[in-house]
């Protein structure tokens, strides 16, 4: 008697499952749920939403597969495959509640053609015959998404999850060319978007990275959201190795704020050519793109540093300096070209490639002395403050202090056909200077060393230094002047 009632109550059990099972299946198999769920997004959106699939799932949890979801005309948002599974007692009534959405394999074009969706809870009262609503959003996961704006595509993949207007960021990641970032915070979706992230890296490309917010940037007509105010977004990001145009450097980090076009780039810091560089880049994202750089750079090797400017072989020595500059252009690699700005630089240890410095000089007395040691070029610092304007590099001031000579003056380097062009004046050391024959000493002196005008010219791979024998015979006449008319004022005051 009780193995029939179990046998039984299992059997009732059974049709019952069954029941509900078909029951539900009814409920979200039919097209007329479909067509519910075209009409309810096509309502949020104010675009048109087809859908060309939808069919139930219960196992492990009720779910809903929708596939080929297209938005818009033409289509700007195209969904692949969607899944959304939820709570099974609020779908009975039409509900989806709590519910986790997976999209797959799909295509969004930016900017979207409209906002995001209102609340779509029924006010008290409602007689809406909606046969369906989404009511919340537990987790929302993507996998291969691809965005695209403006002619540059992201591929993107996500953990997350929706508490009201709040999406925290478990997990995303996204992969443009030569970037791949990892990224985790929250976005504030209303009244304004507003995120703060945390980026790490293994390879990061700035110029894309510049050029990815750009695209996705709304145009500023279209920029502001509710509120009257365009997206934010403050994020911490490091990365292993980055490269800004032809640039790669090592250990990079920077705090980024986007503000509707406007980009900074605080804090940033990265090390190249065996030194470091800390400063700051505030960007413009319109057409052209401006800026201003504030750098600082520190012990950088300058042998690595010329042969990446394309002169190998010319200097060596450790670099370091800062600067405040500006400029505009379609790129990063064109503004920097634009650039215009002050700064200052010293140069230690280190020396000049090819400027024979000493043997210009001997060669210039007429004959070197017996003893006279060879020439090694090497100087113990060179600093310069310089003003930089149509690729063209003006030392307003540069000293260079070297075991055989110092040497101070003004000069210019072209950037653009690595031209040099100075005028400056040689001190020779006092052992070089007694080198000079008696008349050139006397006459070229200051104090116990002597003093040549020279002409600095050439370019940056054959530094060319040539003493200016005219300038130095007029100095050598005024000197020679003065010290008559000194020995001659003594003699009178006797």
């Amino acid at each position: 008697m009780i193995r029939r009632f179990v046998r039984a109550a299992i059997a009732a059990a059974l049709i019952l499952l069954a029941v509900v099972a078909a029951a539900g299946y009814w409920l979200l198999a039919r097209d007329g749920f479909r067509q519910a769920l075209e009409s309810q997004a096509t309502g949020w959106l104010g675009q048109p939403v087809r859908i060309g699939e939808a069919r139930a799932q219960f196992l492990p949890r009720p779910a809903i597969q929708l596939r080929n979801i297209r938005v818009g005309e033409p289509a700007q948002l195209a969904l692949d495959d969607v899944e959304i599974s939820a709570d099974f007692r609020p779908l009975l009534a039409g509900r989806i509640e709590n519910a986790e959405v997976r999209v797959f394999d799909s295509r969004i074009d930016m900017p979207l053609p409209f906002g995001l969706p209102q609340s779509t809870e029924s006010a008290p009262g409602d007689t809406s015959d909606t046969v369906v609503r989404i009511v919340s959003i537990r987790s929302i996961a993507l996998r291969d998404v691809r965005l695209r704006s403006r002619g540059r595509e992201v591929a993107v993949s996500a953990d997350s999850s929706l508490n009201g207007a709040t999406l925290t960021l478990q997990r995303f990641t996204a992969e443009s060319g030569a970037t791949a970032l990892a990224v985790t915070g929250v976005v504030v979706l209303s009244p304004r978007i507003d995120a703060t992230l945390e980026a790490t890296a293994r390879r990061l490309d700035v110029d894309e990275l510049l050029a990815l917010a750009d695209a996705f940037t709304p145009p500023s007509e279209g920029a502001a959201g509710a509120g009257g105010q365009g997206p934010r977004i403050a994020a911490t990001i490091s990365a292993e190795q980055a490269t800004a145009g032809d640039l790669r450097v090592e250990a990079f980090s920077t705090e980024l704020t986007l503000d509707g076009d406007a980009v900074a780039l605080n804090r940033l810091r990265f090390g190249l050519f065996d030194g470091r560089y800390e400063g700051s880049v505030m960007l413009r994202l319109r057409t052209p793109l401006s800026g201003t750089i504030d750098s600082r750079i520190a012990d950088i090797d300058v042998a690595k540093l010329a042969a990446f400017g394309g002169v190998p072989d010319t200097i060596t020595g450790r670099l370091t300096g800062d600067g405040r500059f500006t400029g505009s252009g379609e790129d990063v690699a064109e503004l920097l070209h634009a650039a215009r700005g002050r700064g200052t630089a010293a140069i230690v240890d280190g020396s000049i490639r090819r400027l024979q410095l000493v043997r210009t000089v001997v060669l210039f007395f007429g004959r070197p002395a017996p003893d006279a040691g060879e020439s090694t070029d090497r100087f113990d610092r060179l600093d310069v403050t310089f003003a930089l304007a149509d690729r063209l590099v003006r030392a307003e001031a540069m000293a260079l202090k070297s075991p055989d000579a110092d040497i101070v003056g003004t000069g210019s380097l072209n950037l653009a056909t690595d031209a040099l062009d100075g005028r400056v004046d040689l001190v020779l050391s006092e052992a070089l200077s007694a080198q000079a024959g008696t008349d050139l000493y006397r006459y070229t002196r200051e104090g116990n060393r002597v003093v040549l005008p020279a002409v600095v010219g050439g370019t940056l791979s054959r530094p060319r230094l040539t003493i200016d024998a005219q300038a130095a015979l007029k100095r050598g006449l005024r000197n020679e002047v003065e010290r008559r008319m000194k020995d001659l004022l003594g003699g009178l005051g006797r």
